[in-house]
């Protein structure tokens, strides 16, 4: 059964012993983030805070910071979750619509919005303010009415005013400033997980993620409208921020400590003035870690990721067997490819698929013996199964990503491939192997 909000969530991660529980006093200076920082590099539990000096409020951190506590919250494992996910792409379910729900339970407009009263965590040393880091943010286009759900970093900047880290939205932006107009826009904070999950899905322009999370659910996402702007929001939700992204304002954002683990430095973005805030009864603040590899922001990304590529590249390349986007590339500056190649040089045009698409710049290709997920096992083959002068692959001046602090030509950088797969048809020394190893139960008792 699908959860029906976040709240059922915690009490299967607390049933399953992956929650802990902090009731002294902490502080949303840093201290929520050191805590969340321990917990994700020690691949340990979600952390709920019960008691956060000056706010009345818990605070949820560390959810994500686990590809086990992902795989929880889309009741799949780490062998079908990419089936899960193809399969849902299959078969959207729309969101339905209900009268009313728990984020209605409080009501906040005009002079009463205040989004100070709320827990938002200081996360690095040199970010200048509060980040909402697991706001997901609703809006649709202004001329097609297509809805649109994602994740964007937003900076506290008063008691209804927040900047938007945004790049996806500037299309929609765009079109609504041509018209003189403001883009209308929901924050919702502290959903079902699978929701958010279903956000990172690289969909196509003008795809409703929350038809995508319905699909995963087994069951649609049930939401009510807004109060000030015209858009729907989960019913369950624990927070909802409404709003307009002002037109044609851009006001100082930044810098903030990200997922590429360095600062991005500080530059003029646009500007959402709140015009309402409602929430549940006792509702929980939903935080979410970013930084140097591995955090929760990296395996909230990874997991759908790894299903949008698989599903992209199996219509092209039937050999492609599993697909990774380790932490350790910022999920997306590398990627692990496995296959079984029916041709020669066929893990080389999977290579040149990959470097067609905007996120990619080292892709490593190996034979479907290789286990992707283990990064010595890959090095391992790119060690003994790639000669550089016939198997690496440099492509220059590729549209770069704007995170990596690499790139010395602002937008431009390159792509490596590595064709680390055995010489099709070629014979090949024989991997070692130990007879009985699956059999083998090490007892400590």
């Amino acid at each position: 059964m699908p959860f029906n909000d976040l709240r059922e969530f915690i009490a299967l991660l607390q049933d399953k012993k992956e929650l802990l529980r902090v009731r002294k006093p902490v502080d949303i200076k840093f201290e929520l983030s050191a805590y969340i920082r321990k917990t994700s590099d020690r691949r340990g539990p979600a952390i709920l805070f019960d008691n956060v000096k000056g706010f009345d409020f818990p605070v949820l951190g560390g959810v994500f910071a686990t590809r086990e506590r992902a795989f929880l919250a889309l009741e799949c494992t780490s062998q079908n979750y990419v089936e899960k996910f193809l399969s849902a792409l299959e078969r959207l379910v729309p969101p339905r619509l209900v009268s009313t729900g728990p984020c209605k339970d409080v009501i906040h407009k005009g002079k009463d919005v205040d989004l100070t009263l709320f827990p938002v965590p200081i996360f690095s040393e040199k970010d200048p303010g509060p980040f909402i880091t697991l706001g997901l943010a609703i809006s649709k286009d202004p001329e097609t009415g297509r809805k649109n759900t994602s994740i964007y970093r937003l900076q506290v900047k008063g008691k209804n005013r927040l900047g938007i880290m945004a790049q996806q939205l500037l299309r929609q932006l765009s079109k609504a400033e041509a018209k003189g107009k403001g883009l209308p826009v929901a924050i919702v904070i502290g959903t079902d997980p699978v929701l958010a999950l279903a956000t990172q899905w690289q969909a196509p322009y003008g795809t409703d993620e929350m038809e995508l999370a319905g699909a995963l659910r087994g069951e649609a996402v049930e939401v009510v409208k807004a109060e000030t702007v015209d858009l729907e929001v989960p019913a369950t939700a624990e927070i909802v921020i409404e709003g307009t992204i002002l037109p044609h304002v851009r006001e100082e954002e930044g810098p903030f400590g990200e997922v590429s683990g360095y600062y991005t430095p500080a530059h003029p973005k646009p500007v959402i003035e709140v015009s309402a805030i409602t929430h549940r009864k006792n509702p929980i603040y939903q935080a979410a870690l970013t930084g140097m590899p591995t955090t929760e922001n990296h395996v909230l990304k990874q997991i759908p990721l790894e299903a949008t590529y698989y599903w992209e590249l199996k219509r092209q390349h039937p050999g492609v067997t599993a697909v990774h986007f380790p932490s350790a590339g910022t999920v997306g500056f590398i990627v692990v490819i496995a296959m079984k190649q029916a041709q020669e040089s066929e893990a080389r045009n999977v290579i040149a698929t990959m470097l067609g698409s905007r996120r990619n710049k080292i892709i490593i290709v190996v034979d479907d013996d290789v286990d992707i997920y283990d990064m010595e096992k890959v090095l391992w083959a790119v060690a003994t199964r790639c000669q550089p002068d016939e198997d690496v692959v440099i492509f220059p001046r590729l549209t770069a990503s704007k995170m990596d602090p690499s790139v010395r030509k602002l937008g431009v950088g390159a792509g490596l491939g590595i064709d680390a797969t055995t010489p099709f048809g070629q014979p090949f020394p024989e991997v070692v192997k130990v007879p009985g190893v699956d059999d083998v139960l090490l007892d400590e008792t």
